[in-house]
């Protein structure tokens, strides 16, 4: 394990404050494990038995920073650092001593404290010991009933890290899940945020079947049971591995998907949710493999009304309700292309404008439905169909689309004057008309497109 001491003396945050580290104040929880992991902790965390206040204004002014009070009942007060991408929480002790602060809180491994001025570690709970084991390990089941989020971030940790749950903490887990129910939405929502960014946030919807809450959060109302929870899962991972190939797969797609829907989630992030509620909405809402091609707008209504609950639930934002909508809605768009066969220039603009911007979120999510091992939702020559279609969607894409809708050939202007309609709606239909044929090669030249207009009928 790596010394602790030398790495806070080489953190260029800490440095700058070891000398207000006296005898009251200790640097605690994750930065500690982060540092001895060999990585740079994003957020620092300190307890002081004195002022907390006063020792968080010291702080402040050593980066000209102000600090404010992030929970003043508790006791926290932050040091937002933009310069370094950090923050500094200071806060008010939970014990009598620092032990007795260390031993509340939630795993063992966010449990040690070092003491700046001496160089000690204080590690009451073995933390240590489960970081060179790689395990996570609940410090008490009396913790887990003061704060039940702490059983969804049992799991978020062991994806972030890669750490095993050790069985007892397993069934503590199961034992106080339904107790999440009573955490604010809120809180639930940041660490699916956390979750989902990690590079292989599929598992974390895995822990979360294995302890029972995946039913409770995504479809306890309709009793789900395994019949939701596998067709999900297997579309989870499959995503993640989509994901992983994203560049290779659909080339130019990486810096849209490392984009963000919402504060804190990334477009790759929430693919990898709305595939489970994908998963799930359409197992629930048949009952043979079959029933997705007889019945695709009971089904995709169906997905949009249980994603958009999950989402209100946990008060995600509008844009992410919408951007969910957009994709799963497109869904049905490219499944009835690959029913009917329509790879026309004019068919594949048409799904590259209904998923604008979104478009590589909707091909890789359509990739994983039909090629999910152990989902017979599609034959292996249909699943070849779809890779090749989703090929071919891709690269009009890039090489067409774009280009066609920087560069119309007639505005909405044009349709108004040439035709006599009345701004609205039916002009972006017209112009859609127009581009459709452009695609299919039918128009090339302004001229053309205003000769065409004439021929619409309205």
């Amino acid at each position: 394990m790596l010394d602790l001491s030398k790495l806070v003396s080489n953190n260029d945050t800490l440095r700058t404050i070891t000398d207000l580290f006296d005898e009251e104040t200790y640097l605690v929880g994750g930065c500690i494990r982060d540092m001895l992991l060999g990585n740079t902790p994003q957020d620092l965390d300190v307890v002081t038995f004195g002022d907390v206040w006063q020792k968080a204004r010291q702080i402040g002014e050593r980066f000209a920073s102000k600090a404010f009070w992030m929970d003043k009942d508790r006791g926290v007060v932050r040091i937002a650092l933009k310069e370094y991408g950090q923050t500094i929480d200071v806060c008010s002790p939970k014990g009598a001593d620092l032990v007795e602060d260390l031993k509340k809180r939630d795993i063992t491994i966010n449990a040690m404290g070092f003491d700046v001025s001496s160089g000690e570690l204080i590690d009451p709970a073995g933390g240590l010991l489960d970081l060179g084991h790689g395990v996570i390990r609940i410090i008490s089941e009396e913790n887990l009933k003061d704060d039940p989020l702490r059983v969804i971030r049992c799991l978020r940790f062991s994806v972030m890290l890669g750490f095993a749950i050790v069985e007892s903490t397993n069934t503590l887990l199961k034992k106080h899940a339904s107790a999440v129910l009573s955490v604010s939405p809120e809180r639930i929502k940041q660490e699916f945020l956390k979750a989902l960014s990690c590079p292989y946030g599929a598992r974390f919807f895995s822990l979360m079947d294995r302890v029972g809450l995946l039913e409770m959060l995504f479809g306890s109302e309709q009793g789900m049971g395994s019949r939701g929870t596998r067709p999900a899962l297997i579309l989870a991972f499959e995503m993640d591995g989509l994901l992983y190939d994203a560049e290779k797969l659909l080339p130019g797609s990486r810096q849209a998907l490392d984009n963000e829907v919402e504060a804190g989630l990334t477009r790759a992030g929430f693919l990898r949710l709305a595939a489970v509620l994908y998963g799930i909405g359409r197992s629930l809402s048949i009952h043979e493999p079959a029933d997705f091609s007889v019945d695709l707008d009971r089904t995709i209504e169906y997905v949009l009304r249980s994603a958009n609950t999950f989402f209100g639930s946990l008060r995600f934002s509008t844009s992410a309700k919408e951007t969910a909508k957009r994709i799963i809605s497109c869904q049905a768009i490219l499944h009835d292309m690959l029913v009917r066969q329509a790879q026309s220039g004019g068919s594949i603009h048409t799904i590259c404008r209904a998923a604008d911007p979104f478009l590589p979120e909707v091909l890789l999510l359509a990739r994983a439905g039909v090629c999910g091992h152990g989902v017979p939702l599609a034959t292996d020559q249909e699943a070849s169909r779809m890779k090749d279609l989703i090929e071919r969607i891709w690269a009009y894409q890039t090489h067409t689309y774009l280009e066609h809708k920087h560069t119309p050939l007639i505005s909405g202007e044009d349709v108004i004057h040439t035709l006599g309609v009345t701004p609205g709606p039916q002009v972006g239909r017209i112009l859609h008309i127009i581009e459709m044929a452009r695609a299919d090669g039918a128009l090339h030249t302004r001229k053309e497109a205003l000769e065409f207009l004439t021929t619409i009928d309205l």
